[in-house]
């Protein structure tokens, strides 16, 4: 019974992906499946978490970054080929959604495109401090040495595309996280040293990130750890759109640092005030 619902939200999910410039309604996500609107709807929450107005905005933000990264087109045309008839809307809602301005995400995204994680990895452990008390340290078992691992929390409650909280930490075995005390969402993205956040994150090549989920509970009083299971994406997966506090992590790391050449920021010596978790 479950695989022919996640089935079903699958093929969903594969029509607007194909259809991503097209108004699409409920009603339209409906047919294909065929389900009434009313059964679709409650199905494709269950499944994906979200609901499918929700999912298609994120397909579409994902798309958008593909066309920043990969191509010339202007933010306006871009916008019109993601089904967006106004552009001041779309980039209000990618800059919600992947948490930077389509400008800047275009600009810093080609920056991160050729570097692999371990490298960024490396500057994270050169360039800051140790988080002294963590309110939650996450255990990620599939980390290895040079991966990069993006922790989101989102208080219990929220809506699924709500705005997030993201921290970045290098390697990721144990993920220091700082937040007030209560009820989290968890979402981890583990991408592999040898990848990039680009391959990871915008082109969802999937051999290159371990995606996870994990209710969180923050205490009152002295610190927790918890485990987070991370396993290969799934059709049904929404896309992974915080790329944007990686993009101003490197950008504050460029500055600190002069102008960036081929091989990377020379990184002054010492360490920051930056650190390891912080939340972006």
């Amino acid at each position: 019974m479950e695989q022919s619902r996640e089935a079903a939200a699958a093929r969903a999910i594969d029509y607007m992906r194909r259809h991503l410039s097209e108004p699409l309604q409920l009603a339209d996500l409906a047919r294909v499946v065929p389900f009434s609107p009313f059964h679709f709807h409650r199905l494709f929450r269950d499944v994906t978490t979200m609901t499918p107005a929700r999912f298609l905005a994120a397909l579409r933000m994902a798309e958008a970054r593909r066309m920043l990264l990969h191509s010339g087109l202007t933010v306006t045309a871009i916008s019109g080929h993601v089904g967006y008839t106004s552009a001041g809307t779309f980039t209000t809602q990618f800059s919600r959604l992947v948490g930077t301005s389509p400008g800047h995400f275009r600009q810093m995204s080609r920056l991160l495109a050729g570097r692999p994680c371990h490298v960024l990895a490396g500057w994270l452990r050169n360039a800051v401090t140790e988080v002294t008390r963590p309110r939650m340290v996450l255990h990620v078992p599939a980390s290895e040495p040079g991966d990069l691992v993006l922790v989101g929390l989102r208080a219990d409650g929220e809506a699924a595309d709500a705005s997030t909280a993201w921290a970045v930490a290098p390697d990721g075995a144990q993920v220091p996280v700082l937040a007030r005390p209560g009820t989290y969402q968890a979402r981890v993205v583990l991408v592999r040293g040898d990848s990039t956040l680009t391959r990871a994150l915008v082109d969802e090549e999937p051999t290159s990130h371990l995606v996870g989920t994990a209710e969180l509970v923050l205490p009152q009083d002295g610190c927790a750890a918890a485990p987070v299971a991370t396993a290969p994406p799934r059709p049904t997966d929404p896309p992974a759109l915080a790329i944007g506090p990686v993009c101003r992590l490197v950008e504050t790391f460029t500055r600190l640092s002069g102008p960036v050449g081929r091989s990377g920021p020379a990184w002054p010596a010492g360490r920051t005030a930056l650190a390891a978790a912080a939340i972006a």
